[in-house]
């Protein structure tokens, strides 16, 4: 919701959401996709958490490549965007793994 009333600026306001959704998709579709065991909501937790760093190396490629690479790692190594293993009720990804192990 938009504090102005100035229709252009409501307008670039829209416009600004609408790149960081994109950003965001790009990121997790290039870190993040490739992990089966993920969490969607977390990883967009973890990119809005480097969303300062990623603004200030957004200007310059080879900053921007580092700090990209950095949320990469960030999503392959920690346990910050996986989802929590269930007993009762596991995920799909807990149940592709168990099909996976009975086929071996």
């Amino acid at each position: 919701v938009s504090r102005s009333a100035n229709v252009w600026r409501i307008l670039c306001e829209i416009y600004v959401k609408l790149l960081i959704i994109l950003i965001q998709h790009w990121i997790m579709l290039t870190g993040l996709w490739e992990i089966p065991q993920r969490s969607l909501t977390k990883g967009v937790q973890a990119i809005q958490e480097q969303a300062s760093h990623l603004a200030a190396c957004i200007a310059e490629r080879r900053s921007l490549i580092k700090c990209l690479k950095q949320l990469a790692k960030l999503f392959a190594s920690s346990t910050a965007c996986r989802q929590n293993k269930r007993r009762k009720k596991p995920n799909n990804w807990m149940r592709l793994q168990q099909v996976r192990e009975w086929r071996a």
